[in-house]
């Protein structure tokens, strides 16, 4: 089976704070970022209680959305580098369901000060 990664720019997103539960048994995500590229709902990333199995990564064909699933202790770094990086990126493998969110090419020593002139 070839792999197909899926790549894509993020220059929008939404924060959604979620309280309450449902049961003992369904874990929800106590934060969800949404993530898109121009009008485009690209990426979902979500962040579960720290110390629960976390569910796995996956690509929904139908909707070409990407879900990827974080411990809430990584959402401090995330929203940090959502907020204040420019350009951001995100990738998956729907065959290792590996993800990532990452940053263009940065100057370095660049620090707080924006390059973009």
């Amino acid at each position: 089976m070839k792999a197909k990664v899926i790549v894509s720019e993020i220059n929008q997103y939404w924060v959604h704070f979620q309280a309450g539960r449902s049961g003992n048994k369904q874990l929800y995500p106590r934060v969800i970022v949404k993530c898109y590229h121009d009008d485009d709902y690209v990426l979902q990333a979500t962040f579960y209680p720290d110390g629960k199995a976390l569910p796995d990564n996956y690509y929904d064909v139908n909707s070409k959305l990407v879900y990827l699933r974080y411990s809430m202790y990584m959402y401090e770094h995330v929203i940090d580098l959502v907020r204040n990086e420019k350009p951001i990126y995100f990738s998956f493998s729907d065959v290792s369901k590996l993800g990532y969110i990452r940053t263009g090419k940065e100057p370095v020593g660049e620090g707080d000060a924006d390059a973009d002139f």
